[in-house]
């Protein structure tokens, strides 16, 4: 075998080989450490990320096989699953059914950089060559929701099988699911019964048997999140109206008892799913935190819960199809009369937005949306955030396609940014290529249309953030380098990335990212490195706001890593404080707790905001009260004068006229003429203590007992001196706790 020079290069020394239609070899990179996962016992977990890296990696060697013809390893016939493509689809709603996917690869390799050399100086490498067995399992969802009863499977679609003969084929496998039960055997196709005790990360180990006898050994990680998720009353699949009749998705109705028709339903509307795996478990389980969902339901509301087939599509489309969701709900509402909450976390408070201004503003296009409340929780209503220098690093490593084997993430992280709804919400995109950092050409259409279409008018409207209204930051300075990653053995391969926060300034353009790819090959063909640069006005990065731990997530991901890499911070701001409350991004520097001149930019009828940076779209005790007044209140389920959120709050039956504020009052006469009064208090009311000296006589005010928790009250009070009697009243009124 002849090789030309000028066609070699190495990225490190897990590489394969390639032949080309010219007869030359290449050599292309596996990102992952194939020695960690060669069927040998004692194999570490292997990530998702490597996984979904591996059968990327063994698509793009199918692909390339096919076009040269080569016979070098059996190739997949034409009409094989794409791998990658295959395993990368979301599977959702599968709820208790854990598809594992199986990779099985002889993997021709070469051996060492030295060898290499002197094959490519001699043109002769059948001598360096060698087959690197390739042996790793994953689940396809990372996480579940149902640990208590699963149903694991090895489906024949997702397992990829790359061997040189029929005696390296698998024709045994047992999977020890960490149960506590052991390693039992599995059949293709067949589900294995496991059942969890606990929530956390369960190891998966794996062993296959070969048809001449080898045995090989893998293991994966799952996540078991929570032990049992309720099923919804009803999955019914609407389609957005024309001109966007390919947007689809699911309703998901869970209903707050067996009643017919919906009543006060609360309409849910996801976010920007970036993967579109976000189905019922995972939506359920985000606003059941703190219990909210179940508490919503105990109080007579029904959920409905929008989850996109495509949350990434363009905003206005999925807003048609919000519409059509809220049609629905309005056909099948009990009664007109009931309270109609929605609310849009994150994205689908953009979604809501257009879909309740788009009827308020046509009804006789579009007609009436009769909702009464509309919630929208930290939601980017002008721009949200993500950091440019990760999206720049995702452009470099990501786009190499056709020179060396791409990082699979990288490239599916770039290819996302792209997509029309993050084009339309990003405030800096890497595709804008002027030194001061600036949007996509979608981003200025978008919001001028949005803009055009105004705010929703006949409905209250409530935003809640959980960015800090006090101006409290993220702890690093813009500029401030977050991310260092370098990979050198010497020989083969340099390569890494450093990034930084977004600079903050008028003029002065400064690294966001530095990128390196130099791997060995003959003429230094292939090697590159950039520098880009950019400024912004605002402190983006490092800005007051609804948090996401991008910086660690990609820091997690990067291959090669050793003790000198590093990643100083994990979050940054994703949705700025002033652009979750529609507050002016000029504003994100200022402070917006008592500050009546920026608080008063706000369009909401009533802003919330977190004290310090919270998680985006985290729903914790401080906010729950928030979500409860705001669905809650200004509806008197069973008409006794109190509202269904002052019940509530007192702990009274919300559905029950006769189980409502009342108490009655213990009275005792000490002999040093005091009077002791007791009662049993009920929670979040305020009692007001009057004395008078004669029944018919004026009422004197004396104090309020204000009580949070439900309990006993006892106060003694002096009778005036000779007197032989006395009278008190009590009075009770609800008080609400939430004053932020």
């Amino acid at each position: 075998m002849r090789m030309n020079a000028k066609a070699l290069f190495l990225c490190s020394v897990s590489v394969g080989i390639m032949s080309t239609a010219a007869g030359t070899n290449q050599l292309f990179n596996s990102w992952v450490d194939l020695e960690k996962h060669d069927g040998e016992a004692g194999a570490a977990p292997i990530s998702r990320t490597d996984y979904r890296q591996l059968v990327f990696e063994l698509q793009q060697t199918r692909e390339n096989m096919r076009v040269v013809g080569s016979q070098r390893m059996q190739a997949a016939p034409l009409d094989a699953p794409e791998a990658y493509d295959q395993i990368a689809e979301p599977r959702n709603n599968e709820r208790h059914q854990v598809a594992l996917s199986l990779l099985h690869w002889q993997r021709l390799v070469v051996d060492d950089a030295a060898s290499i050399q002197a094959m490519a100086e001699r043109g002769d490498a059948e001598s360096v060559e060698t087959n690197v067995t390739v042996f790793a399992f994953s689940p396809l969802n990372a996480t579940t929701y149902r640990g208590g009863y699963l149903e694991m499977t090895f489906r024949q679609a997702d397992f990829f099988e790359e061997v040189g003969g029929a005696e390296r084929h698998i024709t045994e496998l047992r999977l020890d699911a960490g149960d506590g039960v052991g390693s039992q055997p599995v059949e293709w196709d067949e589900p294995l019964v496991v059942s969890y005790d606990a929530t956390g990360a369960k190891t998966l180990s794996l062993e296959a048997v070969t048809a001449d006898g080898t045995v090989l050994h893998a293991e994966s990680t799952l996540q078991v999140a929570a032990l049992a998720t309720p099923d919804p009353t009803q999955t019914v699949r609407i389609q957005a109206d024309s001109p966007y009749a390919d947007h689809w998705g699911s309703l998901y109705i869970y209903q707050s008892g067996s009643h017919a028709g919906l009543r006060c339903p609360v309409f849910v509307v996801e976010g920007f799913d970036i993967n579109n795996d976000m189905d019922w478990d995972v939506i359920y389980n985000i606003l059941n935190k703190e219990q909210l969902a179940e508490t919503l339901r105990s109080y007579g509301r029904d959920l409905i819960v929008l989850d996109f087939d495509d949350a990434t599509a363009d905003i206005f489309g999925n807003a048609s199809l919000a519409m059509e969701a809220i049609y629905y709900i309005n056909d099948n509402r009990y009664r007109a009369s009931d309270k109609f909450t929605v609310i849009g976390a994150s994205m689908g408070g953009l979604i809501t937005r257009k879909a309740l201004a788009t009827m308020d503003r046509y009804p006789s296009l579009y007609g009436y949306g009769d909702v009464n409340t509309w919630i929208s929780f930290d939601s980017p209503h002008t721009g949200a955030n993500f950091p440019l220098g990760v999206q720049e690093y995702f452009n470099f490593f990501g786009g190499f396609a056709g020179k060396y084997s791409d990082l699979a993430v990288a490239r599916e992280y770039r290819d996302k940014l792209n997509t029309p709804a993050a084009s339309q919400m990003l405030i800096s995109h890497y595709t804008c290529t002027d030194q001061l950092a600036g949007a996509n050409p979608s981003y200025a259409w978008f919001w001028d249309s949005m803009n055009s279409y105004g705010w929703p008018t006949s409905c209250k409207t409530v935003a809640i953030s959980n960015g800090s209204g006090y101006g409290y930051k993220q702890p690093f300075d813009p500029g401030e380098q977050i991310i260092q990653w370098h990979s050198d053995d010497g020989i083969t391969l340099e390569i890494g990335s450093r990034i930084y926060a977004l600079y903050k300034s008028a003029a002065t353009a400064k690294t966001v990212f530095y990128g390196r790819f130099d791997p060995w090959d003959w003429f230094d063909l292939i090697d590159e490195s950039v520098y880009e640069r950019s400024y912004s006005p605002y402190g983006l990065d490092n800005a007051s706001g609804g948090t996401r731990d991008t910086f660690q997530e990609l820091f997690d991901q990067l291959p090669y890593k050793n003790s000198d890499d590093w990643c100083n911070y994990s979050d940054h701001c994703f949705i700025p404080t002033c652009s979750s409350l529609g507050i002016p991004l000029s504003q994100i520097e200022q402070t917006i707790h008592n500050n009546g001149s920026v608080s008063s930019l706000s369009p909401f009828d009533e802003i919330h905001y977190a004290i310090d940076n919270e998680e985006h779209i985290e729903i914790n005790a401080r906010n729950k009260r928030w979500f409860m007044r705001a669905v809650l209140e200004d509806y008197d389920t069973d008409r006794d004068g109190f509202d269904d959120y002052q019940e509530y709050l007192l702990g009274t039956a919300y559905n029950n006229a006769s189980d409502k504020l009342a108490f009655s009052i213990e009275f005792d006469v000490g002999a040093a003429s005091s009077a002791t009064l007791r009662w049993q208090a009920l929670a979040n009311t305020r009692y007001d203590v009057y004395k008078a000296e004669a029944l018919a006589g004026a009422w004197q005010y004396i104090e309020s007992v204000e009580l949070t928790q439900a309990g006993t009250v006892g106060r003694s009070y002096a009778m005036d001196d000779g007197a032989t009697n006395a009278f008190f009243k009590v009075s009770a009124s609800p008080i609400d706790p939430v004053t932020d």
